[in-house]
């Protein structure tokens, strides 16, 4: 068994490098055709037409902006809002590739906060160190806004040679002054295998750990073999991210783990780590206080109502001309939207999504057949053909709901370049969505 451990950890790792290659090539690229460090564009760069969206305000308590703040109209510019049941607004980003997931463009640092995400993504000032994320039945990953700062909001899992992590979902609150607020939600349980990201040991001080990253087929297996190490605290007015120990991964890495100190800056495009800082943007207080999130169910006394329930008799079942899918306008939007442009956009990332799929499948053969090569004792055979069932139909799965997430997420991309805000004409010349045009359907909405 320990033969065929290391074997199979050293498949993994070579599993690892074949997909950072395979996503780093321009035909697995996101839909524009960028490699991972993303350059991101706004929609609509023109200061003249800052205005845009603002008719929402005549019906306020829809707008995103009565909850989420000044994160509507930073994060419009990179992704898109939509209403859910369980947690209000919420926003994904757009012009990533279709298999794109929090947490893996970027890199692991350790400062005064305990581990810290530095991200390459011009949104992550945000999405990573405040709120939370969701995986959403629907859309796939959703970011619910929040007010803490934190240096990453993450479940660990650490061993047998690997580090993994996921997005701590919206029943994690954090009470300032005590840590993490669990409410009874288990991290063991409640987070799927999915979610996570593994990586060896020894590549976890990488700066670009997406081409480290096991398969996430292989993860319902490599959860079995890791442990939960989540472990946030409050100490001097900071939250501290723990983690997996640094004495641990500068044993496996072979490098000395350096001590960053967290430094505000200016510029949102993306984290630096340079001269011993991490530069980061933050918000001034101010901006903060126009974010109202729901509480969490251990949220501290006093919260404010969650939007679920002052929006949920607009959003009832019982509401005949309820939309299935509500979704804000974009804060800037080009005056005339090309409809045929936006179809093909989404064709193009449909194949790209089944191309990926397809490697990914003979990927993980490949990986079986090696790892079956490997097994000499006929009880090791038999283990690992079972654990290889196992991740056949976690593939099977996770790539059915990809495909369906990516179809909803991409209605929700053209209704919001088309959208008009409340009381505004649409533009001539301009077509309206089609469920605008043959009326709202009847649906239970999110």
């Amino acid at each position: 068994m320990t033969k065929l451990r290391c074997g199979a950890i050293a498949l993994l790792s070579g599993a690892a490098m074949t997909f950072a290659a395979f996503a780093q090539s321009p035909v697995y690229s996101d839909p524009r055709g960028l490699p991972s460090q993303y350059e991101y564009h706004r929609d609509d760069d023109r200061d003249g037409d800052r205005d845009y969206g603002r008719g929402y305000d005549r019906d306020y308590d829809r707008a995103p902006r009565a909850d989420a703040g000044f994160f509507y109209e930073e994060l419009s510019y990179y992704g898109d809002w939509v209403m859910t049941r369980d947690y209000g607004w919420a926003w994904f980003p757009r012009n990533v590739h279709p298999y794109w997931r929090p947490y893996t463009d970027g890199r692991w640092v350790t400062t005064e906060y305990g581990w810290t995400w530095v991200s390459y993504e011009p949104f992550g000032w945000a999405t990573y160190h405040y709120g939370r994320w969701t995986r959403h039945p629907r859309f796939g990953w959703l970011w619910v806004p929040g007010t803490i700062w934190g240096p990453a909001w993450v479940s660990w899992q650490h061993g047998g040679g690997y580090v993994g992590w996921a997005p701590l979902p919206p029943a994690v609150g954090f009470q300032v002054g005590i840590g993490l607020q669990f409410g009874g939600f288990d991290l063991s349980v409640g987070i799927r295998s999915d979610d996570y990201s593994f990586v060896p040991e020894r590549s976890f001080l990488e700066p670009r750990l997406h081409g480290y990253m096991v398969p996430t087929a292989r993860n319902v297996t490599m959860i079995r073999n890791t442990t939960n190490i989540t472990n946030y605290t409050y100490i001097d007015n900071r939250v501290v991210n723990r983690g997996v120990e640094v004495r641990r991964i500068e044993q496996a890495s072979g490098r000395r783990v350096q001590k960053f100190h967290v430094a505000d800056t200016k510029q949102k495009a993306r984290s630096e780590v340079a001269q011993g800082e991490v530069r980061i943007y933050r918000p001034q207080a101010q901006q903060l206080d126009t974010v109202h999130p729901g509480p969490r169910p251990n949220a501290a006394p006093g919260a404010k109502p969650a939007p679920v329930d002052r929006d949920r008799d607009r959003l009832s079942v019982k509401r005949h001309d309820a939309p299935d899918l509500e979704v804000a306008p974009r804060v800037n939007r080009a005056p005339q939207v090309n409809v045929e442009q936006l179809e093909q956009q989404d064709r193009r990332a449909q194949q790209q999504l089944a191309q990926y799929q397809a490697q990914e499948k003979r990927q993980l053969e490949k990986l079986h057949q090696q790892q079956l090569s490997e097994a000499r004792a006929q009880a090791d055979r038999v283990q690992v053909e079972k654990q290889q069932q196992a991740e056949r139909e976690a593939l099977q799965q996770e790539q059915r709901n990809t495909a369906q997430q990516l179809q909803l997420r991409q209605k929700a991309q053209r209704e919001a370049a088309l959208a008009d805000a409340p009381g505004q004409a649409t533009s001539k010349g301009e077509k309206k969505p089609v469920d605008q045009q043959q009326g709202k359907k009847k649906g239970k909405s999110e």
